[in-house]
């Protein structure tokens, strides 16, 4: 990738300095420093605490999972989303390639045959020859026009890294969502045997005197809750392997029974990853590589590199222009006789209405906005980093609570249930032991579920989204 030197912004926007003799290069835009932390971490006392720094490539390998790496292979392939991206990725380095044209002389070759008719004779002439011309780029004017479109296609490129990131990070999703589902499903049905198994306790109190029917219907209910989850659960399952077909272009994924594909059958048989509890940090440089930024970057460049030709504009166009030319009735003689040309030109704009000025005006005022939008790319950057931190730290610390809570729970239930099958143990105690134990079985779950997604946000959002061996525009 080229860079070109920057200069200290200085000024509201970044002007082109012209010299009238010699060929004026675009300055680019030196952004204003933006105060952000070295490291960003989600620990808010880092002190003495061993630390992770996060440095990912294709960050989705970090969950050890092969069917996941082969989903998002095919994602990147067949996803149309990043298909059309690249598409118009191709359009701006087709568009850069116009731009650069300027650099080089037009050559033309013409080929022309005329009759004409004077009483009764007719004569035919033929005429050949070939024509250059050239503009001299005293001003800058030409290689600020290239120098726009090459950042701009840069800026497209990375657009489609952005979307390649999003890409992977939804078939992560979604996978994993399906995976947590089929542990759902699987859980519903354990608790949904273990309930079964105490109604039917229940039932026979019940027959022997021992119990209030209230207490057979309390249980039921509790079994029909269950019953009801089941049916979300299901539905949540459906959701995740449409959007898994969405994301990975398999339209014949879409029909339920996709289910019993091969690829698909293993989130029955799959958990969720355990991932690593080391506090996780970023450093600062982590933001620049982000795909956003570079883009936000690039199009504040590519403003500035085509104010630099609106104002090259404003001043006299050289163009040198050559011709080598014949003609002759005999086709065969054309080449016999040939006239050659050379000449200068010069266009000078003297009255435009002020269009040139106001294109200027015009083209100021957007490097201006796109340096706002680089900055605030930039904090924002700096915003989903930090958040994605926090959001590991919390939901790293609510799976352990949970697992304690559930521990206490079970055992609170265990005991209520031996003193119940006893005879001496109160219903209305199991029931409530019961329902913690389920309530926190679920609770660990979607926590579990929670914090992988908040380490998928936190990798997309250091992610340099660079998965493809596309080589970048330079």
């Amino acid at each position: 990738m080229r860079f070109i030197i920057r200069v200290p912004w200085r000024g509201t926007a970044a002007v082109a300095v012209l010299a009238l003799a010699g060929c004026a290069s675009v300055t680019p835009v030196e952004p204003p420093e933006t105060a952000l932390p070295d490291i960003f971490t989600g620990q808010n006392n880092n002190a003495g605490t061993e630390q992770n720094n996060i440095s990912v490539n294709r960050w989705w390998q970090s969950f050890n999972d092969p069917q996941l790496d082969q989903f998002i292979a095919q994602g990147l392939e067949q996803n149309y989303s990043l298909q059309a991206a690249w598409a118009r990725l191709a359009q701006s380095r087709a568009l850069w390639r116009q731009n650069a044209s300027g650099q080089y002389p037009d050559v033309n070759v013409s080929l022309s045959k005329s009759r004409s008719w004077r009483e009764s004779t007719t004569s035919d002439l033929w005429s050949a020859g070939i024509s250059t011309e050239y503009e001299l780029d005293f001003w800058g004017r030409v290689s600020a026009l290239d120098e726009a479109g090459r950042l701009t296609a840069l800026a497209s490129h990375a657009a489609t890294r952005t979307q390649a990131n999003t890409v992977a990070g939804q078939i992560a999703l979604n996978w994993f969502g399906l995976i947590k589902e089929g542990q759902n499903l699987a859980l519903l049905q354990q608790q949904q045997a273990r309930v079964q198994s105490a109604l039917q306790v229940i039932r026979g109190r019940f027959q022997r005197g021992q119990a209030a029917v209230s207490d057979v219907w309390q249980q039921e209910q509790l079994l029909e809750s269950i019953n009801a989850d089941l049916i979300s659960a299901e539905g949540l399952r459906d959701s995740y392997r449409q959007q898994l077909a969405v994301w990975m272009g398999h339209s014949e994924w879409l029909s339920a029974a996709a289910l019993e594909n091969s690829e698909l059958r293993a989130y029955q048989t799959q958990s969720l990853p355990q991932l690593d509890t080391t506090p996780l940090t970023v450093p600062v440089s982590a933001l620049q590589q982000r795909p956003d930024v570079q883009q936000a970057f690039f199009k504040l460049q590519s403003a500035n590199a085509s104010l630099a030709a609106a104002v090259a504009n404003r001043y006299p166009r050289f163009t040198l222009s050559a011709s080598y030319s014949g003609s002759d009735e005999d086709l065969g003689k054309v080449f016999d006789n040939w006239l050659t040309n050379l000449a200068g030109g010069l266009v000078l704009p003297l009255i435009d209405g002020g269009n040139r000025r106001a294109a200027v005006a015009q083209q100021r005022a957007a490097v201006d906005e796109n340096l706002a939008l680089y900055q605030q790319a930039l904090l924002d950057a700096a915003q989903e980093v930090q958040q994605a931190l926090t959001d590991e730290r919390q939901s790293q610390a609510l799976v352990v609570s949970l697992e304690r809570q559930l521990e206490l729970a079970s055992k609170t239930e265990a005991f209520q249930n031996n003193r119940y099958r006893k005879g001496v143990g109160d219903f209305l105690a199991l029931l409530n032991a019961q329902q913690d134990v389920i309530s926190l079985e679920k609770q660990l779950l979607n926590a579990r579920w929670s914090q992988l997604q908040n380490r998928i946000q936190l990798y997309k959002a250091v992610s340099h989204g660079d998965f493809s061996k596309e080589e970048t525009p330079s």
